[in-house]
Formats: C-alpha cells, sequence, structure tokens
C-alpha cells in the first residue's frame, strides 16, 4: 500500500486533532477516511460513518487498498456514534467494528435492520445497537437520524419489509448532513430529500458499468447523477466519496468537477484526501 499525504494527519496525531478540533454551534467538522467512510464531529458528538479501516477485503489480494487507513480501529478511542449504511464489507467492516466497539465503549451502532443479526455475531451487545429502518426518525441524546431508503442497483427488502441499503440524514445541534450510503438516483431518493434543507451530503461518484457488473460489483451513482442531485436538493456543499480505494471500483473526481463546472458552477464543493479537515460553518467552507 502507499503512504497516504503526508500533509494530513494520521493515527494518534489524527485522533488528537479530532479531540482538539472545537466545533461551534451550527457547525460541523469531517476527517475522510477513504472510500465511503467520514468522520465528523460536532460540538458534542463524534460520528464515524461506514469505517473501513482494516485491509480485511483483500484476502488473496482481491480487494487491494491503495492507500494505508488514516486510523487503526483500535486507534478509534472518540466515537459517539458509528452509522453503517448496508452489510457489504467496505461499509460493514467486522475488524474496524470490532476494534471501535472495545476502544470506544460508549459509542452506539445504528444499521439497517436486517444488519442487526450481523452486529451482534461480531460481539457488539445489544443495548448498544440501534436498528434503523427507512422514513423512521431515531430519536437518541440530542441527535436525530432519519434512515432513507437506497437503490444499490435495486432496492432490497427483508421479509419483514425492511431496507437492507440506507442512507442517513443526520440533525444534530443545528447541522443537518445526509450520508448516501450505496445508491444510485432515483426518483424517491429526491423526492425523500427535498423537505430538507442539508448543509452537507457525501455522494458517492464511481458509477457502473457492465464489466463491474459481470464481477458482481453493485453499482452507484455516476458523476452527473451525483451532481444532478445536488441541483434537484439544493444541498449547500457536497463532498464526492467512494472513488478513491479500489482501483478496479473507481472514476476520476476531475469529472465530477468538470460537470459541476460545466452545468452547476454555484455549486459548493469539496475534494478531500485520506485524512484531511475541514470545518464547515453553515453556508461556508474553511479548510486547513
Amino acid at each position: 500500500m502507499k503512504r497516504n499525504n503526508r500533509n494530513c494527519r494520521s493515527g494518534e496525531n489524527l485522533i488528537e486533532e479530532m479531540n482538539q478540533t472545537a466545533v461551534p454551534h451550527g457547525g460541523v467538522a469531517v476527517w475522510h477516511l477513504g472510500q465511503a467512510s467520514v468522520a465528523l464531529k460536532t460540538r458534542d458528538v463524534m460520528f464515524y460513518i461506514d469505517p473501513y479501516l482494516s485491509d480485511s477485503l483483500n484476502e488473496g489480494g482481491a480487494w487491494p487498498r491503495k492507500f494505508d487507513p488514516p486510523l487503526q480501529p483500535e486507534g478509534v478511542t472518540n466515537a459517539g456514534y458509528v452509522l453503517i449504511t448496508h452489510d457489504h464489507g467496505d461499509h460493514l467492516d467486522p475488524v474496524s467494528l470490532r476494534g471501535i466497539e472495545s476502544a470506544s465503549p460508549n459509542a452506539r451502532f445504528i444499521c439497517p435492520a436486517p444488519a442487526v443479526e450481523r452486529l451482534q455475531s461480531l460481539g457488539i451487545p445489544d443495548q448498544r445497537i440501534i436498528e434503523a429502518r427507512a422514513g423512521e426518525w431515531v430519536h437518541d441524546a440530542g441527535v436525530s437520524v432519519l434512515p432513507v431508503a437506497c437503490q444499490h442497483e435495486e432496492f432490497s427488502v427483508d421479509e419483514n419489509g425492511d431496507h437492507a441499503y440506507l442512507g442517513y440524514i443526520v440533525k444534530t445541534d443545528g447541522i443537518l448532513f445526509y450520508h448516501a450510503g450505496d445508491t444510485i438516483l432515483h426518483s424517491e431518493l429526491i423526492e425523500a430529500l427535498q423537505p430538507f434543507s442539508i448543509d452537507l451530503a457525501f455522494l458517492p461518484i464511481n458509477g457502473r458499468d457492465y464489466s463491474r457488473a459481470e464481477k458482481g460489483i453493485a453499482g452507484n451513482m455516476g458523476f452527473r447523477e451525483a451532481a444532478d442531485l445536488t441541483e434537484a436538493v439544493q444541498m449547500d456543499l457536497v463532498i464526492p466519496i467512494h472513488y478513491d480505494l479500489f482501483p478496479f471500483n473507481a472514476d476520476n473526481p476531475a469529472y465530477f468537477v468538470d460537470y459541476l463546472y460545466a452545468h452547476y458552477p454555484g455549486q459548493c464543493f469539496k475534494m478531500m484526501v485520506p485524512g484531511e479537515r475541514i470545518l464547515h460553518l453553515g453556508s461556508g467552507v474553511n479548510s486547513r
């Protein structure tokens, strides 16, 4: 694996930066961790979404990482909430979740209802798991989370009618952010998001194609769909994700930037590298 950007922090230095970063009311600090993995801090709460902080998918060399994880799971000592969008190895990573569960004993884990048994099998206690169902708000200690159904190529619903693929709208301390998980663009998604004034959104841009479908790799929005969604929903700031870690399931983020510039030149966006921090304050972005 290659070295991370030497200008960004990693390991204990990154955790220390997270802990020392002061976030005002109505703001959020963001750290990109690679693939769909992000960490966010509001004034009082630390969130991790889809943390893939290991190399667990690379047995036999099938899914090599392009860069080392900025954090090791056992080093994540500050998690308040861990949100899992669905049960794929780069989103629900057993190595990462076991490490975080042990290192952050007060963390709570929010996951789709069909994935609860998976978390239980990893030794995460029931009282630390919160079931998420599409369209049903989760309210917990000042944090409100609305799960949004995703089409990871298509909807996946279990025998109880619960969606296996979710994105999350998170509302806390005067900020509202959205993590799309893995999804293509569909009309129901636009309808679900339009009622909200989204301050910050994380959208996949790696797309889909015949070659990957033949290998069993479910697709996502491409750069055009992600950009079109920002316009349809009037998002404040968009950060593209899910394009940087696996060479065979990626896309050039410059296409996303070029499409925004050509079609939506007023749209705020930020390209992030692993370990980078930004502080988002409502209608503006301050980068370190």
